[in-house]
């Protein structure tokens, strides 16, 4: 299957062009800089910075923010995938990272199914932390794909 998706034509024409993974590369990480962003400023007021910011108003920019973002991540993400998935899939690093975005993922889930963002208890701001933990681990598992 995997190198079924290696000799599709867009990966092929990835694969070829000078340009499309570099630029595939910009999209996939600028998107993870916006992502970890939006949630950083909305996990700092869980943990209680500008209070004066209403949690609910912001957790909805922060979310849909978010949320676009890794959808613009994951898009690039299986372009770049694609292009070469048989030697992504056998990387320990694209594994761990793959495993981290499901977990970081749950975590969001159930933050959001509890009432989070109102409570902002100490189950709160231990999902915060878990969160901003989880994503930058997945950001480090992503590079450490090029290096290992």
């Amino acid at each position: 299957m995997l190198s079924a998706l290696e000799a599709t034509a867009l990966a092929a024409a990835i694969r070829r062009s000078v340009w499309a993974y570099p630029a595939l590369e910009v999209v996939h990480i600028a998107s993870f800089g916006v992502l970890i962003g939006s949630l950083l400023m909305f996990e700092l007021r869980i943990f209680g910075l500008a209070r004066s910011l209403q949690a609910v108003p912001l957790a909805r920019l922060a979310l849909g923010t978010s949320v676009t973002a890794f959808l613009l991540a994951a898009l690039s993400g299986s372009l770049l995938f694609i292009s070469g998935a048989s030697e992504f899939a056998a990387h320990p690093a694209f594994r761990v990272k793959l495993v981290l975005i499901l977990i970081a993922g749950v975590n969001a889930m159930v933050f959001h199914a509890r009432g989070g963002v109102r409570r902002q208890d100490a189950a709160a701001k231990t999902q915060a932390a878990a969160s901003l933990l989880l994503w930058l681990s997945v950001l480090t598992c992503g590079r450490l794909i090029a290096y290992l």
